[in-house]
């Protein structure tokens, strides 16, 4: 843990599509300073470089782990390289932010997580929707108990693009929902029924459907796709008492509560236990919209690492956390595989 009054010195690997937004959130902080970026691209290192001369540039990720000044490395490659980097990043004594997923195996995911212990470096996953103001919103009404028992929840992330050959729609969408759910609720989901299907590139599903089921009968149905004529990115939970609705793409009003829910009477003078000896008791109440002061989800996750490096915090979005998610979504893939068949998840890794 350093001192409040020191910055920390983070080094950035991969300007591509989300690695620019990463430099900025931490270059802007008064607690951080960019030291070195990387990337094979040159042309992408020419438009770092104009737009932030003081950043040393490179395309070589050694001179990263080489540089004495680098105290964190920010670790926003594809998916595949993920661990590579974010191993040799650990083992140089060097604390590791990485994009998710954090890796996409339970070996290397344990590998990591072993790693950051034994050289006591803190290893952070970019789960960014845990620092959403809406989502925290969310959990707060779900822990209040206002909603009372939730039984169920229905995510959706869909969009006509951006199409990827690396991962399927499900590794690329899928891991900010789980992570979600995690964060949201206490238990984590025991089993998952999965289905994908492919339509554009070979062996790459397109549109994937996921129900994760919990111990207490909780369940969770998890929608993905890049081949949908519209962009939604809701989530919806059903509780007991009452229901709520989360839109990201709704900034007015990011949040809905609905007081509606249905109750079933019985009739406790019917002899005979019929259809007719239960009554259901529809009841619709106001819709509430609250008021959510939005924030940039990113700029609150770069200054959760700097939290949790500089001021020792504990973090919402640890190794543990995205490891996780790892284990939720290979039971997921292993399902597909299987045709749906259901597929007990295996939290081995850091239980």
């Amino acid at each position: 843990m350093l001192s409040k009054s020191e910055q920390l010195h983070i080094a950035v690997a991969g300007v591509g599509h989300w690695g620019p937004n990463l430099i900025r959130n931490f270059y802007t902080s008064n607690r951080s300073n960019i030291t070195a970026v990387c990337d094979h691209d040159l042309k992408r290192l020419d438009l770092i470089k104009s737009a932030y001369p003081d950043i040393e540039v490179t395309t070589s990720f050694d001179d990263l782990l080489k540089n004495d000044r680098v105290e964190a490395i920010v670790i926003a490659t594809p998916t595949e390289t993920h661990f590579e980097l974010a191993r040799q990043s650990l083992s140089a004594g060097k604390h590791v932010f990485v994009e998710k997923p954090i890796a996409t195996t339970k070996r290397d995911c344990d590998e990591l997580l072993d790693l950051a212990k034994t050289n006591k470096r803190h290893l952070f996953v970019g789960h960014v929707f845990v620092y959403n103001a809406g989502i925290r919103a969310v959990k707060k009404y779900i822990e209040s108990q206002e909603l009372g028992t939730i039984y169920y929840v229905n995510l959706t992330r869909t969009n006509l693009g951006p199409i990827r050959t690396d991962v399927n729609a499900f590794w690329d969408l899928a891991p900010h929902d789980i992570s979600i759910l995690n964060y949201w609720f206490p238990d984590k989901p025991r089993t998952v029924n999965a289905v994908g299907a492919v339509y554009l590139n070979q062996g790459v599903e397109d549109t994937v459907y996921a129900t994760y089921r919990y111990a207490d009968g909780m369940i969770a149905n998890i929608h993905t796709s890049w081949l949908h004529p519209k962009k939604v990115r809701e989530i919806t939970v059903i509780g007991e008492k009452k229901m709520i609705v989360w839109n990201d793409l709704d900034l007015n009003h990011p949040i809905k509560v609905y007081d509606k829910n249905v109750t079933f009477i019985k009739d406790e003078e019917q002899l005979i236990d019929t259809f007719s000896s239960f009554h259901a008791n529809i009841h619709e109440g106001d819709t509430l919209l609250p008021k959510i002061r939005l924030n940039e989800p990113l700029k609150a996750e770069c200054e959760a690492f700097l939290d949790v490096v500089l001021d020792g915090k504990n973090s919402l979005s640890s190794g543990l956390h995205g490891a996780h998610v790892v284990n939720a979504m290979l039971a997921a893939e292993n399902s597909i595989s299987a045709a749906g068949r259901e597929v007990e998840i295996d939290y081995s890794i850091g239980d």
